[in-house]
């Protein structure tokens, strides 16, 4: 059996990766604010293995014993093949300039991208440390880390941050006797909700709208579906870890 535990599955990116990764040899893990009913309709349908945790990683002192129940059921298995990780959940607000930003956003945003999939990635090395199979993470990241925009420092701050921590761990990796394999990933310009928020605000805080807005007019945005089959086949791919941080989706496969 392999094993995946999805972040932010609610919607976008997460749900599509959900979906796609369904199968019966497949148990997946999803992890979310809010249930995805249409995702747990679909597994019960087909009657694969889904185990849906309503979650809020805002909430980071209760991520240690949320994995403490997911890795038990895990560990029941005495036949794991490989255990997958994608740390998928992420915020975009605010989209302000730093100075007009609330204390509790800046501290919501940090903590969802980056330090929730820090907590989670110790978490999981931690469960996994002894088991000599395929283990891999995957951190979705944004562009936006390496290529800056106003009005989103604390967006591009906090994704730079979960680039950095992929390197440092995969540095930590090296020398390990069952080492786990992970990668940060920019996958690409997607149309969720994330991409509606950015085409909402006003262009004195974000001097950039008009260019989302035409690239949603002249339908250049990925779908989720088609970005979760592409995230799908990278994760799957043989030199996975090879390139810690991974620009171009598309370049990938």
């Amino acid at each position: 059996m392999k094993y995946f535990i999805i972040t932010g599955t609610s919607r976008g990116i997460g749900a599509s990766l959900a979906k796609k990764l369904l199968d019966e040899n497949h148990h997946i893990f999803c992890i979310s604010r809010s249930n995805n009913q249409e995702l747990i309709s679909i597994s019960k349908e087909r009657d694969n293995k889904l185990s849906y945790y309503q979650f809020d990683l805002y909430n980071i002192n209760k991520i240690d014993l949320l994995f403490e129940d997911i890795f038990k059921a895990i560990k029941n298995d005495s036949e794991i093949e490989s255990i997958y990780l994608i740390n998928n959940a992420g915020v975009l607000s605010p989209l302000t300039p730093c100075e007009e930003n609330k204390t509790e956003d800046i501290l919501r945003i940090v903590n969802i991208n980056l330090i929730a999939p820090m907590v989670i990635t110790s978490n999981f090395i931690k469960h996994t440390n002894i088991l000599n199979l395929d283990k891999r993470i995957m951190n979705i990241s944004s562009g936006s880390a390496k290529y800056l925009l106003p009005s989103q420092s604390s967006y591009s701050t906090s994704k730079a941050g979960l680039d950095s921590f992929s390197k440092s761990i995969s540095i930590e990796q090296m020398n390990k006797p069952f080492p786990v394999k992970i990668i940060s990933v920019y996958p690409g310009v997607i149309d969720t909700e994330m991409q509606s928020e950015i085409r909402s605000v006003k262009k004195e805080d974000f001097p950039f709208v008009e260019q989302f807005i035409q690239l949603s007019k002249e339908g250049k945005l990925q779908s989720p579906e088609y970005t979760a089959e592409k995230l799908i086949e990278l994760l799957f791919n043989e030199n996975f870890g090879n390139e810690i941080i991974v620009e171009d989706l598309a370049l990938t496969t």
